[in-house]
């Protein structure tokens, strides 16, 4: 028992020379890697990117199209004939106005538009993009973060298990050296043969718990390959997880979340003002133009011109508009505020409970190294016959339970430092 001690409990938890370990950081950097959730944020990013330059060729660029129409207007009854194509129609006609209509059109143009003197409006739609490509990554930023607490979560549960299975072991082959002695102590009639059965009966019962063990291992190992996205051909043992606390931060994922909310909103007003501002663009069309068929070859030209686009009146939408942002922006401001005294009020209990489990490990340890002692004293009285094996096997389950006491603390410590961690982010 005082070897495992030293190599299991004494925080040199169990090394494995014989096959190569994998670290947390192992499944963490896979999962970043592999999670299909992050992969398509990244890409999303990129769809906003693009979106910028749609925006500034959508303003600013000239939009060139092509228009070909035919129309034809008859008149009834006109100039002697019942169904007349005329510019010039006589008075009786029955038709559309020929200063409507001009009898038809026929036209095939090239037209071209730009949009002029709008820096602000394509400025606020840029803005507005900006801001919703932020939100994108900072949500990048949230599914990592909470990636990471759920791998680092599973990854000290599956540790544990392995420390388990370690210790489980280890008193299965003290066991079985006690076994052999106690063999030898039966045939010379130093001790009866139920004691070599209680110790028999006791290894086997432990190699079901053994197996147990082995088969919940095993299950949250692949958990975690399946959360990070990897293929396991084998149960690689586990380093010991390497968790250390953050100093604490300015400005946490939560506050960043909702100062940029705010900005969106902010920028929604702004690009629905866009309806409102005053707006120029020139435009130019060439080609045929054309009210008859008469002298068609002869009505090809071109035009140009200046427009100029100002609102006047919307019933005050912009008002109501501007009042249901302003109540948006209270409604973030009560839950940031709530939010900042919740997240300031559990990184202090985490903290009193990170004080208070290192503590008691220190104590469990203590307790640990008493058991082991004491142990190894009814070693040598069993072995002379002055201890009976019953008390010995109570005296094992008991260092048992105080040890798997003591991986349970430092499992809860480990976990208290992710929850902090990840709270602090």
């Amino acid at each position: 028992m005082r070897y495992f001690v030293c190599m299991v409990f004494l925080f040199g938890l169990v090394h494995h020379s014989c096959a190569q370990e994998r670290s947390l950081g192992f499944f963490v950097t896979n999962a970043e890697e592999n999670a299909p959730g992050l992969l398509e944020n990244a890409n999303l990013q990129k769809v906003g990117e693009l979106q910028n330059e749609i925006i500034r060729v959508q303003n600013n660029a000239f939009q060139i199209n092509a228009t070909s129409e035919v129309l034809v207007a008859p008149y009834f009854n006109s100039n002697g004939k019942f169904l007349d194509v005329t510019t010039n129609p006589s008075v009786n006609a029955l038709g559309y106005d020929v200063g409507i209509t001009n009898g038809g059109l026929y036209s095939a143009q090239v037209n071209i538009t730009k949009n002029i003197f709008n820096k602000t409006i394509v400025d606020n739609l840029l803005l507005q993009n900006q801001l919703s490509n932020a939100s994108l990554a900072l949500g990048q930023e949230e599914m990592t973060r909470n990636l990471v607490k759920n791998i680092t979560d599973l990854y000290i549960f599956t540790y544990q298990l392995q420390l388990q299975k370690d210790f489980t072991l280890a008193i299965i082959e003290d066991l079985n050296n006690r076994l052999k002695v106690m063999e030898l102590l039966v045939k010379r009639g130093i001790l009866a043969e139920s004691d070599y059965l209680a110790i028999q009966s006791d290894i086997g019962t432990k190699q079901l718990e053994l197996d147990q063990i082995d088969i919940n291992f095993k299950n949250l190992y692949t958990q975690m390959g399946n959360l990070s996205g990897v293929t396991l051909s084998n149960f690689d043992p586990l380093a010991e997880p390497q968790i250390e606390t953050t100093s604490q931060k300015d400005t946490l994922l939560f506050e960043k979340r909702f100062a940029l909310d705010s900005l969106q909103i902010s920028a929604d007003q702004n690009v629905f003002e866009n309806q409102y501002r005053p707006q120029v663009s020139v435009y130019g069309n060439s080609g045929l133009n054309a009210v008859d068929l008469n002298n068609l070859q002869r009505r090809f030209g071109l035009s140009a011109g200046l427009r100029l686009t100002i609102p006047i009146y919307d019933g005050h939408q912009k008002k109501y508009n501007e009042l249901q942002n302003k109540l948006k922006l209270d409604n973030l401001d009560y839950y940031k505020k709530y939010n900042e005294i919740q997240a300031q009020n559990t990184l202090e209990s985490l903290q009193m409970q990170m004080e208070g489990q290192t503590a008691y490990l220190k104590q469990m340890e203590q307790q640990l190294q008493l058991q082991s002692n004491i142990l190894e004293i009814y070693k040598q009285k069993m072995v002379q016959g002055l201890a009976s094996v019953i008390d010995y096997l109570n005296l094992v389950q008991t260092y048992k339970l105080t040890a798997y006491a003591k991986l349970q603390a430092q499992t809860n410590l480990w976990l208290l430092r992710n929850q902090y961690n990840y709270t602090n982010w």
